[in-house]
């Protein structure tokens, strides 16, 4: 497809292309509005489209026995893939291929680079805030799965239809929310800051409400502790809030949002932290402050740096 559409214009665009998938999708008039309201939004959606053929491509499986003769009246996507104007064409395909292939597995990945940060809006209405080094994967409309790194929800609560977020072998499930989830080498970790989250609901459930943040470190059992619900999710306007943190999880925070590597190293492990970290000024500048704060002496390690406690420094 030749053509250059707005990001924006791309978002909108994507958002039917993941919408359509869902089999129950009725909302026909309003695509064809949407469709109609700009020659734009045509091409857009064609581009999406192409997208999302190759993403399915990447995660196609062999077809099992008697999956040829199924694909031989399974209708590509690519078939409604035109040019010009023939909504009602495209309307016709769409429905035929929607009804034939129900939803498959993961409809989008998004992913960020350490340093960088995402908003994404969700079709739902939810949104999602991805921190540096975080990848998460969207299975459904209410069903996303963080593979690694740190995430804020924003979740348009349904009661009927929980949000569900998936990390390793935890589920989370909303309660009306907004929540903060870390999945690194440090273990997990979700902080409430309205509403409720309901920890591994068919097991063991945890009930979190606002101000609770529970943590697991490896496979041991999770612990809840309290913390200002207005520090969840501070990470979004330069603050890293810590009571009692370990130096691995403070330098693994610090790696996800300045973009550098920073580790832990010798001497450290019983070094609590306390306090709130800023992560303007650059990452030297910030690196130079955690090491005065904990008493640690800071050096270049290749790309990153190192946190070494100092003997005789106050713990």
């Amino acid at each position: 497809m030749n053509g250059q559409v707005s990001d924006y214009l791309a978002e909108d665009a994507r958002s039917w292309v993941i919408r359509m998938q869902d089999s129950a999708f009725a909302d026909w008039d309003a695509f064809a509005d949407w469709l109609e309201r700009d020659p734009g939004h045509l091409r857009a959606y064609n581009i999406a489209i192409e997208a999302d053929e190759a993403m399915a491509a990447l995660f196609r499986l062999a077809p099992a026995p008697g999956a040829a003769a199924e694909a031989a009246v399974r209708p590509s996507r690519r078939r409604f893939l035109i040019s010009g104007g023939a909504v009602a064409a495209v309307l016709a395909v769409v429905v035929g291929w929607t009804s034939l292939v129900p939803g498959s597995g993961m409809q989008a990945e998004y992913r960020t680079a350490a340093g960088e940060r995402r908003e994404v809006a969700l079709t739902d209405g939810s949104k999602m805030i991805l921190n540096g080094d975080t990848r998460v994967a969207m299975i459904d409309a209410r069903h996303a799965e963080l593979i690694e790194g740190e995430a804020l929800f924003e979740v348009r609560h349904d009661a009927a239809h929980p949000f569900i977020v998936k990390t390793g072998d935890v589920t989370l499930e909303d309660a009306g929310t907004v929540f903060n989830v870390v999945r690194d080498e440090t273990g997990l970790r979700v902080s409430v800051a309205e509403g409720a989250v309901i920890y591994q609901p068919r097991a063991d459930a945890v009930r979190l409400t606002p101000g609770d943040a529970l943590s697991v470190a490896g496979s041991g059992r999770p612990e809840v502790t309290r913390a200002a619900a207005a520090d969840v999710g501070s990470w979004r306007g330069g603050q890293l809030v810590y009571r009692n943190a370990t130096l691995e999880r403070v330098a693994a925070d610090l790696s996800r949002n300045l973009g550098i590597q920073v580790r832990a190293g010798k001497g450290t492990g019983d070094i609590p932290f306390t306090g709130t970290i800023s992560t303007q000024g650059g990452p030297g500048a910030v690196i130079e402050r955690i090491a005065a704060l904990t008493g640690t002496r800071a050096t270049r390690a290749g790309n990153g740096w190192m946190l070494d406690a100092i003997d005789g420094a106050p713990r």
